[in-house]
């Protein structure tokens, strides 16, 4: 697959520093850059959250179903548990951040990274990823099931039984990926790339005797 052609966030480079519940404004935060502080707002409505950068927050058992994240940068951040389900993600990134369970089923990912991040039990559930890479992330036991990926790269991520059960893995590349088991499909994998030792893993999965091993 060719290299994801992701749009980075256009975020300048000063932003106003501001605390959350100053920056927001009926259900709308913009143009701040907001940083150590623990949130706990339960949203009653969608948020719409426009160039923003969020650091060393702390997010406690967020709910924001059907919020809209454009041009939001998110460092060093603890999203766990967080429920953005349905939300949309345009130019989003999320930089050493922990999203330990975070649901983002039924979502629109586009143009977003993730990277150095903990995604263990993460929820990706039915959402759909387009021009995104998750990179050096650990995504043990998250769960993609019935995704729709487009031209989404995952480089040195620790995949350890991650579930991609009925997505189509055809244009994705896993060679540089660590996992010695994950839930596939296996009629989505043709034209998935993978290492020789995850060739052999997958056919261990599916039963097969590999000749000259115990």
């Amino acid at each position: 697959m060719s290299k994801t052609k992701r749009s980075e966030p256009k975020v300048p480079a000063e932003l106003e520093i501001s605390r959350f519940e100053e920056a927001l404004d009926d259900h709308y935060i913009t143009n701040c850059r907001i940083q150590q502080e623990t949130i706990e707002f339960e949203a009653a409505r969608a948020l719409h959250i426009d160039t923003v950068i969020f650091e060393n927050v702390n997010f406690i058992d967020i709910a924001w179903p059907r919020s809209e994240f454009v041009d939001v940068i998110f460092i060093n951040c603890d999203l766990s548990n967080a429920d953005f389900t349905r939300c949309v993600f345009h130019r989003t990134e999320f930089r050493n951040s922990k999203l330990v369970g975070t649901n983002f089923a039924e979502a629109g990912v586009r143009h977003s990274l993730f990277v150095d991040c903990v995604l263990n039990y993460a929820t990706f559930g039915f959402s759909l990823c387009t021009f995104t890479e998750f990179v050096n992330c650990s995504m043990r036991q998250a769960d993609f099931y019935e995704m729709e990926l487009k031209e989404t790269a995952f480089t040195t991520c620790d995949m350890e039984d991650i579930n991609f059960a009925e997505t189509n893995l055809g244009s994705v590349d896993l060679s540089t990926n660590r996992f010695e088991r994950i839930q596939v499909t296996v009629e989505k994998l043709a034209g998935c790339t993978v290492s020789p030792n995850q060739a052999l893993a997958f056919a261990r999965q599916m039963g097969m005797r590999i000749s000259g091993e115990e």
